[in-house]
């Protein structure tokens, strides 16, 4: 694999060989603005919390943010068909629970595609970049 320069070869190497390792600062600096690059044109934002385990924090957050965003269109809908048989509440609780597992199950497979990072520093102290691309989604 020839050498990367720029985070839009980072991206294709990934697309092509599903990981990628990089060294030393230019490495990580190559890592950041490939990971920019993709959250601002999937519209996605992220914190990187270095005393949590990530597996749960995406477990955690993806899981629950898309089982809300489930149940509040299900919930929608459920009470506009409700409205047919006179019961919008009923209809709104059973669109909004069955929304919420219907999102939770799409946030599950969210966590299990896109990019596990993983950055670490050499015995010298140079950083060393692990991208693993997951399955698409």
């Amino acid at each position: 694999m020839q050498a990367i320069t720029d985070s839009n070869q980072v991206v294709r190497a990934l697309a092509e060989h599903s990981t990628i390792t990089m060294y030393g600062p230019q490495g990580l600096v190559l890592a950041r603005r490939a990971i920019e690059q993709i959250m601002t044109q999937a519209g996605y934002g992220i914190t990187f919390d270095p005393t949590s385990e990530p597996d749960l924090i995406d477990y955690l957050t993806v899981t629950t943010v898309s089982g809300l965003e489930g149940a509040i269109a299900g919930g929608g809908l459920g009470a506009l068909i409700g409205l047919l048989v006179r019961q919008p509440a009923a209809g709104a609780a059973i669109g909004a629970v069955l929304g919420g597992f219907a999102g939770a199950e799409r946030g599950l497979q969210r966590i299990e595609s896109g990019w596990r990072v993983r950055a670490v520093r050499e015995l010298n102290g140079a950083p060393v970049v692990t991208i693993d691309a997951l399955r698409t989604a």
